[in-house]
């Protein structure tokens, strides 16, 4: 790169909706015009209402946007070759000096496009790796295990995991050196302030409890141990409030079986609403049953706000609910235990909202995540640029 202009980066992903869309978002937005040039190439199939409204800023902004209706998340080999052609063509328009693949489908695609066309500075960050997921089969898990160490060590500079236990994932699995990894947490910005209007949306009292979360409805998610949680805590005299914010492929069978146990009043399924970041602002604790996770973004929301978090012992949610501190942890698919433990910490908590609140200033600022990555894109491109010794050559 000369260095007479700005640094260009180009982002890739296929998922545009809930935690990576949020990612994407703030990294576009966020990045400093005055030393970079960006721009995105990005799948539709799983664009959410929040990305789609926003392209027409993206645009406005200068974001230079390469929409790729291909890149989806199933596995076709015919349609994943035309979106590996779209994100070739995206490359060659924009000759970046930085491509950053997002997730595990753009993460391949984008990393063999690379290849492709020999861009030599690659990032990755995969928001949980795909061979985490408990619901895969032995062989499909080492299937996807071995083609995350192949395009790490041959297709990657740095990839940027969004937590400790992420890294440590990536490293007991083999992936690669300790040192072409790097942490670098979900960051958010302060919320506009507490609207009051959870409750009133629910049709609840002002001082009812309510536990809840705002997450995709789907598998990894898991909404039958959160269901199961709330059939067991209803029995009780004291039981809460529930909400799940969202929607998802699971989000009919979830409201079936909630209407079938006969919980409707108990659980509340207002769908996706475009202010759930402030919303769990406003519960009571915030509860995930997730089987595997990155790093989510809502659970940081609530830790803004000073919401506790009640959540499953898995990669992310253990560096987000910190017993003692901001949160407790519950083994994964029991749902005896959190209910048990929810309950607990509703009359006796061990946690507060102080807590919480100190937890997302120390880790989860929007400023230190971009800080981080702008220092880690500098510093890259000026390796790239550097005179390389005689006998050395690539990454």
């Amino acid at each position: 790169m000369r260095n007479d202009r700005k640094i260009r980066v180009l982002l890739v992903a296929e998922a545009t909706g809930g935690g990576v869309r949020r990612h994407l978002l703030d990294l576009l937005d966020g990045l400093d015009r005055e030393q970079f040039c960006v721009a995105l190439a990005y799948g539709t199939e799983r664009a959410d209402d929040c990305f789609r409204e926003a392209l027409p800023r993206l645009t406005g902004e200068g974001v230079t946007l390469f929409a790729i209706p291909s890149l989806g998340r199933s596995l076709s080999p015919a349609r994943d070759l035309r979106a590996l052609s779209g994100i070739v063509a995206a490359v060659r328009a924009f000759s970046p000096d930085i491509l950053h693949c997002h997730s595990a489908k753009a993460g391949a695609l984008g990393r063999i496009a690379a290849m492709i066309c020999r861009v030599e500075t690659v990032f990755y960050t995969p928001h949980a790796y795909s061979f985490e997921d408990p619901a895969l089969s032995t062989g499909r898990r080492e299937f996807y295990r071995r083609i995350e160490r192949a395009l790490s060590r041959m297709a990657t500079t740095l990839t940027l995991n969004v937590s400790q236990g992420e890294r440590d994932c990536a490293l007991a699995a083999g992936l690669d050196l300790p040192g072409k990894f790097r942490v670098v947490y979900n960051g958010i910005g302060e919320a506009k302030g507490m609207s009051g209007r959870l409750r009133p949306l629910l049709g609840l009292d002002p001082g009812a409890v309510v536990v809840g979360c705002a997450a995709r409805i789907d598998a990894q998610k898991d909404p039958d141990t959160f269901l199961q949680m709330v059939q067991r805590i209803a029995q009780e005299k004291d039981a809460p409030f529930f909400v799940w914010i969202g929607d998802g492929p699971m989000a009919g069978r979830l409201r079936q079986e909630r209407d079938r146990l006969g919980l409707s009043s108990r659980l509340l399924l207002p769908g996706f609403l475009p202010d759930a970041d402030e919303l769990v602002g406003e519960l009571d604790c915030y509860l995930s049953t997730s089987r595997y996770e990155g790093m989510p973004y809502a659970p940081i929301e609530a830790l803004r706000a000073g919401v506790p978090v009640i959540a499953t012992d898995v990669i992310g949610n253990r560096e987000i609910a910190v017993p003692g501190q901001s949160g407790c942890l519950f083994p994964p698919q029991d749902a005896a235990a959190g209910a048990a433990l929810l309950l607990s910490e509703l009359r006796q908590p061990t946690i507060s909202s102080e807590g919480a609140r100190r937890l997302f200033e120390e880790r989860f600022s929007l400023a230190q995540m971009l800080s981080e990555i702008e220092s880690l894109y500098r510093q890259a491109v000026e390796r790239q640029a550097a005179p390389q010794p005689a006998g050395t050559a690539g990454r």
